[in-house]
C-alpha cells in the first residue's frame, strides 16, 4: 500500500501485462501485471533506504510492516488466503543462524 492505493496483489497474476494475452503464457514468462508492478517495487527499494518503521501481527495471521525511505512510505500487508487450520500461510524467520521461525497458523508447523 502506498497511501490507499494498493500497489501489489496476488491476483494481479491473473492478468497479462498486454491485454488480450493468454494468462497462462504471461504466467509462465512472467509478464503479468503482478511481475510488473514486482519490478517496479524492487526498482524503488533498491533506489531509497527504506527502514522499517513499524510491524504488527493481527488478528487472522494478518502481518503488517510499515517502512520509509527518504520522505516516502509504504505499507506491506499480507493476507492469509486460506482458512484451513493446516495450511501454512506465512512464515517468518528471525534473524541469525538459530533457525527460529513463527509460523501462522501454529498448527501448520506441527507435523
Amino acid at each position: 500500500m502506498h497511501g490507499d492505493v494498493i500497489l501489489l496483489g496476488s491476483r494481479d497474476m491473473r492478468w497479462p501485462q498486454t491485454p488480450g494475452a493468454d494468462r497462462d503464457e504471461a504466467f509462465d514468462s512472467f509478464t503479468t501485471m503482478y511481475d510488473v508492478q514486482a519490478a517496479f517495487l524492487t526498482s524503488r527499494f533498491a533506489e531509497d533506504d527504506f527502514r522499517v518503521t513499524g510491524a504488527d501481527l493481527g488478528p487472522g495471521g494478518v502481518v503488517v510492516v510499515e517502512a520509509a525511505g527518504g520522505s516516502d512510505s509504504i505499507r506491506i500487508e499480507v493476507i492469509p488466503d486460506s482458512s484451513g487450520p493446516k495450511v501454512e500461510s506465512w512464515r517468518l524467520f528471525a534473524v541469525g543462524d538459530h533457525g527460529e521461525h513463527y509460523v501462522y497458523p501454529e498448527a501448520a508447523g506441527r507435523g
